[in-house]
């Protein structure tokens, strides 16, 4: 008799923690839960009008060092050359770069995502995270206006680019 109560006990307390464990799962997936809709990440989209294609040409300039200094190899300041910028933001995030050389016609393509880091009613900042699938892994911020949908483009230790969105 001892031995019944007592399987019957177990059997009772496993039934009762495959269903806690059950319930809890359930909860966990309804998106109707305000609760768990509310602690999950905020997405927010950019404006319709804003995404779109943004393009703008970064003169050429001379390399800096980490003191801000002129970089001299071999007694030669190190030249870069002007680069043609044309970027893409897509719905949901996405962002696309292209590079193009303006000496030699070479050119450089970026995937990636990007992220609105601060919004006012006149302008957005975002921060674009690429990857050509190599190697580089270039970070810019986008400073959109929104009344004229120009841009200012700044990377690290580059040059700031004005971008104007192309029609």
């Amino acid at each position: 008799m001892k031995n019944t109560i007592q399987i019957f006990a177990s059997f009772a307390l496993l039934a009762f923690m495959w269903t806690s464990c059950n319930n809890s799962e359930k909860n966990n997936d309804n998106s109707s839960n305000p609760i768990e809709q509310s602690q999950g990440p905020d997405i927010v989209e950019l404006q319709s009008d804003l995404l779109g294609n943004y393009h703008g040409v970064q003169p050429s300039y001379f390399l800096k060092n980490q003191f801000g200094d002129d970089m001299v190899i071999n007694g030669n300041k190190v030249p870069v050359p002007s680069i043609d910028f044309k970027f893409l933001l897509k719905e949901h995030g996405v962002v696309s770069l292209q590079q193009t050389n303006l000496e030699d016609d070479s050119r450089v393509y970026y995937d990636g995502t990007f992220k609105i880091i601060k919004e006012t009613t006149e302008l957005i900042l975002i921060e674009c995270s690429l990857s050509d699938g190599q190697s580089s892994n270039p970070t810019y911020s986008l400073t959109i206006d929104k009344s004229n949908k120009s841009a200012i483009c700044t990377g690290k230790n580059e040059p700031e680019i004005t971008l104007e969105k192309v029609k």
